[in-house]
């Protein structure tokens, strides 16, 4: 089993419109990607950012990123993705 932690846990700010799910779990979410940590790309930008972004980024999203319709759902389907 490929490690995760830490994972981080947040409602989607779009309500799972671009995402198709209420909660996100991000994996290694201390993990620095394109010069910014996975959780903070994720609030600031990508899966938070604005309909543009979100859009883009929901399109295609990474592997270590997943989600359900609730936290627990969100965990378990991160657990599941393959990982990169």
């Amino acid at each position: 089993m490929r490690e995760l932690f830490p994972i981080a846990v947040l409602q989607d700010g779009y309500g799972g419109a671009y995402s198709r799910g209420a909660w996100l779990a991000i994996g290694c979410a201390d993990k620095v990607e394109n010069g910014a940590y996975r959780i903070i790309r994720c609030m600031e930008g990508g899966a938070h950012g604005d309909d543009s972004e979100a859009g883009t980024f929901w399109s295609d999203p990474p592997s270590w990123i997943a989600v359900g319709n609730t936290p627990e759902d969100a965990v378990q389907n991160l657990r599941q993705r393959p990982a990169a």
